[in-house]
């Protein structure tokens, strides 16, 4: 490969999907073989290097057409699956974690690798199915499934027809030449199923047989009682939860201290199970369930959706979809009734009569984690028999009382800049790309722009830092935020433990909720919880946004790139240039001309000799002039 690429030059060539090509490693000087696997850009490729097994993202002028002599040479790596397991989390997918921790664990070490192919079977099963054993710190043997398994990472799957017939296993040693420098170094054994021996045969379907009689036997399912309803037609309650078919779950207060006490005495009395056999879940059925607090918890099967389970938390409400792992076939206290009470709106009927995905999430932010006060209306005689069926009141006059309603403001005043041609002192606030930045005017412009618009952008009375900094004096005093719709007006608390005025973007979660704001002063974002947002004070809203989100003029991306770390969300620009432009911007005066008006606003920045701003990235190769 070096032969061969070390002295060529690039020329254009019109890539496409699967060509095969030859790729410059550049921090390591060599040339490997690869074959494309998409089109990012213009100018970047993602590539595989099939010979090593790695995929990169690497620049067009990286690439040369692979010559034909070199095509006729097989991989050199082999593309291996680990049998028996799967991912997981209920996903089909492996997580970041597994493969990180499958990375960190195999990178570069002397592994021996047994082929599970049987003899009947495709011998060109592609990626080769395979079992991995390399030594641990100990200088022990470890099965590389059963430590995925361990770490919680990965579940074993089950192929009940497919017993492992060791007894029948011939060994044949296979030889792989692999001197990558970066490759694993294996021992291959290659394992035959020899269905043809009736011993094996037979001592199979014993063990199926057997197997099957275990799992199979009829079973009970058994339940824990029903919540004991308090002996009273109005008690006060705490709502855990809003399920999506509407049902309020509440626990009363009486009941909170012994439930406290239920659930620490499991923790106790439940320190390790150990690992459970093969077991059928059958919907309804009662288990312990251990949470991702990695606590345990009273809980029912509601659905089995292939190796998940979807489970509910009795004492809580909540319902979640968990690996079959995490339960385990017993009761908790089963003379306990449930805690949690399900709950409905008497005389409250949806839309449709389904409940709609936008009035639960009404509900959930109006009623979850509050304290209610709960009216019993129509008690039935078959309760125990159907008490998800229980219908209910919920009293919710305090919630809408007037000073909690979050009344519904206009949108901010937007400050603008001065028409084409003339240049304003700004400041940059917020840096998203470097060619898309906020900016404000400095105080003197802002002063003139308010005398030529007539609006009290800053009171000759009080400016807005002076109303902020009065309103965090007494910000304790403010009611929360209730509307949580898009450009909704707003306080939000920053990192540095102040407030400033901001705007719903969207909300980003529901458990537990939490609300993406953009402070419209500096042009940041943040993703909040409820107890960091307030409604804002009226008088607040008069001062408008300083916040100006402008495109920078007179320069764009290189055309050719080659640094590989870029902008997550912007890949067209590196992270060098990125750090490169907030070093530009960062501290200094700058001054803007507008190039086109509102409502995307092109500025070009200049420093304070009248140079364009942008020229070192330019300079520096990393951004292109744009004429």
């Amino acid at each position: 490969m070096i032969a061969a690429y070390e002295n060529s030059k690039w020329e254009p060539v019109k890539w496409e999907n699967d060509m095969h090509c030859a790729v410059k490693i550049q921090d390591k000087n060599q040339w490997r073989r690869g074959q494309i696997i998409r089109m990012v850009t213009d100018t970047l490729v993602e590539v595989l290097l099939y010979d090593v097994g790695v995929e990169l993202v690497v620049n067009v002028d990286c690439l040369r057409k692979l010559q034909e002599n070199l095509k006729t040479m097989g991989r050199l790596s082999l593309e291996c699956s680990l049998v028996d397991i799967r991912p997981a989390g209920g996903s089909d997918k492996w997580t970041a974690t597994a493969c990180d921790c499958l990375s960190l664990y195999l990178t570069g070490a002397v592994a021996t690798i047994i082929l599970q192919v049987g003899r009947e079977e495709n011998n060109t099963t592609w990626p080769l199915p395979v079992k991995i054993f390399c030594r641990d710190e100990k200088g022990e043997h470890v099965d590389v499934s059963k430590y995925l398994i361990k770490k919680g990472l990965a579940l074993r799957e089950r192929r009940i027809n497919k017993l492992d017939n060791s007894h029948s296993l011939s060994e044949k040693s296979l030889k792989v030449p692999l001197e990558q420098e970066d490759s694993v170094v294996i021992n291959c054994i290659k394992t035959n199923f020899d269905p043809d021996k009736k011993a094996a045969d037979i001592i199979s379907e014993n063990k199926v047989s057997d197997l099957q009689d275990k799992i199979l036997e009829p079973r009970t399912t058994r339940c824990y009682k029903p919540p004991a309803i308090p002996n009273m037609k109005v008690f006060e309650a705490t709502v855990s939860c809003v399920g999506d078919d509407g049902t309020i779950f509440v626990l009363p207060k009486l009941s909170e201290f012994e439930l406290i006490k239920m659930t620490n005495e499991i923790q106790s009395n439940l320190k390790c199970l150990g690992l459970l056999e093969p077991y059928f879940w059958k919907k309804g059925e009662a288990c312990a369930v251990r949470g991702s607090d990695t606590l345990w918890y009273r809980g029912k099967v509601m659905e089995v959706v292939g190796g998940t389970v979807r489970v509910q938390y009795l004492d809580h409400g909540f319902t979640e979809k968990i690996p079959q792992c995490h339960l385990y076939p017993i009761l908790l206290y089963p003379d306990i009734p449930q805690f949690c009470i399900p709950c409905q709106l008497h005389n409250t009927t949806p839309v449709g009569n389904v409940w709609q995905p936008d009035a639960i999430e009404v509900l959930q932010q109006l009623l979850s984690k509050r304290e209610v006060e709960v009216h019993i209306m129509k008690p039935r005689s078959d309760y125990d028999k159907k008490y998800e069926e229980k219908q209910w009141e919920i009293r919710l006059e305090e919630l809408l009382l007037s000073e909690t309603e979050t009344p519904l403001l206009p949108p901010y005043l937007s400050s603008s800049l001065p028409p084409p041609g003339e240049l304003c002192a700004v400041q940059v606030k917020h840096v998203v790309s470097p060619n898309e930045v906020c900016i404000c005017l400095d105080a003197v412009e802002q002063h003139r722009d308010t005398d030529d618009s007539g609006v009290s952008g800053e009171s000759e009375s009080e400016s807005l830092d002076e109303a902020l900094q009065r309103v965090n004096t007494k910000v304790e005093t403010l009611p929360p935020l209730t509307d949580f719709r898009t450009e909704m007006p707003c306080l939000a608390e920053y990192d540095d433990g102040l407030w400033y005025r901001a705007k719903i973007v969207s909300i980003k979660e529901f458990n537990p909720l939490s609300i993406l704001v953009q402070f419209v002063d500096y042009g940041s974002t943040a993703k909040l919880t409820l107890n960091r947002l307030c409604q804002i004070p009226s008088h607040l809203m008069r001062y408008p946004a300083r916040a100006i989100k402008v495109f920078l003029a007179g320069f764009k991306p290189p055309l050719r790139d080659l640094r590989e770390t870029r902008i997550p969300y912007c890949p067209k620009w590196s992270m060098e240039a990125l750090w490169a432009m907030i070093d530009c911007l960062q501290g200094r005066q700058l001054y803007a001309a507008s190039m086109a008006p509102a409502p995307e606003q092109i500025v070009t920045l200049y420093d304070n000799e009248q140079h364009p701003v942008h020229m070192p990235l330019v300079e520096m190769g990393l951004a292109d002039k744009d004429e």
